[in-house]
């Protein structure tokens, strides 16, 4: 159900501060300086005939409610950037793969660095070999490191310097609440947002602040169900 999104201002660098677009669900936009990058767009959760035409645009992987191409057709022009991973690469004319062996892009305004996202308990919904993918994006001198549907993995422990967290809480396909808490304080961000908490109920997404009250980050609770 579409529903209004909600903004949130964050520091940038000396050109503009970030403005997050919070839509809803998986779906995020970052907003500095002009330039506008999607990431999941999804028209479950915005109208997008009514937003910014994307400079660049960012696929997790193929699920529908992350990779819709009738989105992506509202929101690219000649040259948006899109990137994301082989398996929907096949479906989308003119993307760029990041996958193991290419892990980075970037251009003068925007760098891309890809984190693979999977399921360790519960492989069958989000399998390593498959090559989806969670993304740590570098825009106005900050570093946003959104997961993709995953769980706690190695490689996310290994991520370091993120100053915003969008970390999936969600059962039985990604994290739970325990869990995406453990991934906060190893990844120690300045900001934490949960979101694609679909199925969690809200009492146990509220817990989060809570669990995380002694750490030195703030915890965005909005609406992204």
């Amino acid at each position: 159900m579409k529903r209004d999104f909600v903004q949130d201002r964050r520091a940038g660098d000396s050109r503009g501060d970030i403005i997050f677009a919070l839509f809803g669900h998986a779906t995020i936009g970052l907003e500095w300086n002009g330039k506008h990058v999607y990431v999941d767009p999804c028209c479950s959760e915005a109208d997008f005939t009514t937003l910014p035409k994307a400079d660049a645009i960012l696929i997790t992987h193929h699920h529908d409610d992350h990779f819709d191409p009738e989105a992506v057709e509202m929101l690219r022009k000649s040259d948006t950037v899109i990137i994301t991973n082989a398996v929907v690469a096949a479906e989308l004319e003119g993307a760029e793969v990041l996958g193991e062996s290419n892990r980075t892009f970037m251009n003068s305004w925007l760098a891309v660095e890809r984190v693979p996202a999977y399921n360790i308990e519960r492989t069958q919904y989000h399998p390593r070999e498959r090559g989806d993918n969670g993304y740590i994006i570098e825009l106005a001198g900050r570093r946003t490191y959104v997961g993709g549907d995953t769980e706690l993995t190695p490689e996310m422990r290994a991520v370091e310097g993120i100053d915003y967290l969008f970390l999936p809480v969600n059962l039985p396909y990604t994290m739970t609440v325990e869990m995406a808490v453990k991934a906060a304080k190893s990844i120690k961000p300045r900001i934490f947002y949960p979101f694609h908490t679909i199925g969690t109920p809200p009492e146990e997404i509220a817990r989060i602040p809570l669990l995380l009250a002694e750490e030195d980050m703030e915890v965005v609770v909005a609406p992204m169900e």
